[in-house]
């Protein structure tokens, strides 16, 4: 088999500019033509207490960050914290600011920097655009995770790469992540520490707390089957029905069983947080907080898969405000276990103390910087290697992280 060809980083302006549909202004704004529906996140909801629906993020040109771009495939680097797929709210995102900048079919040289359609950038996409920029979509990325992205240019790309993408042995995945404490893996029956291993954890929606995830267990299975013999029928008491459980959408989301889910992983470094404080008499102290380095491979690809089998091992992500210490999400991954009988205080105390201060750190980073580049949640996509759906070339499409 050919090696892999290795593209590395986002491309500097020049190397993407004659791709371009129109003038790239780093200027502009999206965020008056996008919709005013509103949707529901994590971050916002943790820090108020409360759960409630806010405006999705602004996009901007900045975050078109291009790493490879032809006729047929566009990969981006998709920043953290911006979504990178519009969902049935038609959300602008990292795809359609790729529909919008590199369009869909093959490339027109003549159409850049045409002064008559310089402003169309700033409509809103019309119904055939939407249907055409679903046609791009081959997978995605959480809201919060970065990394890298790939599209379809043509139908024949989303075919052949959905097939790929299917078919385990042609798609490989490989994300970083920073985990709250020191992880020491261990052989199975041995006492002796190993670099790397597997979280083979069956995931489910949580009934109680949707759209998030957990770990499957036999709770799970009685409350799912609970919902299937309560399915078309008007036994559903005054709070589940507030809760919305009596609703036909919640009922097909939450219905569907258990599905295996595997990681393998794989520590680099053992690393710490700086946190230096100053107290009242002005006197400096530095804590250091214990986090883990790791590379991820999801061989399934179940929603949160790596955020919920993170948590379920007692090390959730670094800036996880949903399965992390006191997040939205069911303590410990939804293990039987709460994470405080599983997990030692001291250990609970550290992750509290790493998300306040990762929480801290950000929050300070968007008040006094313009990067966009910041992100809330540790997790990256880094690395994407998949054959080319024109030439059946073998590529690889790497971005460091930025933690």
């Amino acid at each position: 088999m050919l090696p892999h060809q290795l593209y590395s980083g986002v491309l500097d302006f020049e190397g993407y500019r004659h791709w371009l549909r129109f003038p790239l202004d780093c200027n502009a704004s999206l965020s008056n033509i996008t919709t005013t529906e509103s949707y529901f996140t994590s971050i916002e909801t943790t820090m108020q207490g409360v759960h409630a629906l806010v405006q999705p993020p602004q996009i901007h040109p900045q975050h078109l960050q291009p790493i490879y771009v032809d006729d047929h495939i566009i990969v981006l680097n998709k920043p953290s914290g911006i979504l990178s797929v519009p969902g049935p709210r038609r959300h602008e995102c990292a795809a359609s600011l790729a529909y919008r900048y590199f369009g869909k079919g093959y490339h027109h040289i003549e159409t850049y920097n045409n002064s008559e359609k310089e402003n169309q950038i700033m409509y809103p996409l019309t119904d055939e655009d939407d249907k055409q920029l679903d046609t791009m979509i081959v997978h995605r990325l959480d809201r919060d995770t970065s990394g890298v992205l790939l599209l379809a240019r043509n139908d024949e790309a989303l075919k052949r790469l959905h097939n790929d993408f299917k078919n385990k042995a042609r798609v490989k995945k490989t994300y970083v992540a920073l985990v709250c404490g020191h992880l020491t893996a261990q052989s199975s029956g041995s006492c002796v520490a190993i670099d790397e291993g597997e979280i083979d954890l069956p995931l489910v929606r949580d009934i109680k707390r949707p759209p998030f995830m957990r770990v499957a267990t036999v709770e799970t299975e009685e409350m799912q089957q609970k919902l299937r013999e309560q399915k078309g029928s008007s036994n559903l008491n005054t709070e589940e029905t507030m809760r919305g459980e009596n609703n036909s959408g919640f009922l097909r989301m939450v219905g569907k069983g258990a599905k295996p889910s595997l990681t393998t992983y794989r520590i680099l470094t053992y690393e710490y947080l700086i946190d230096p404080t100053i107290d009242s008499d002005g006197n400096l102290s530095i804590q250091r907080l214990p986090v883990t380095r790791l590379e991820l491979y999801p061989i399934t690809g179940r929603t949160h898969q790596l955020r919920v089998h993170c948590a379920a091992i007692g090390h959730p992500i670094v800036g996880d405000s949903i399965y992390g210490v006191s997040g939205e999400g069911t303590p410990n991954g939804g293990l039987r276990c709460s994470i405080s009988d599983k997990t030692p205080s001291d250990d609970i105390n550290v992750q509290r103390e790493i998300y306040n201060f990762w929480l801290k750190r950000r929050t300070k980073q968007i008040e006094y910087t313009e990067s966009k580049d910041e992100c809330m949640l540790c997790l990256h996509a880094q690395q994407l290697n998949v054959f080319h759906p024109y030439t059946n070339v073998p590529m690889s499409f790497y971005s460091p992280p930025p933690f």
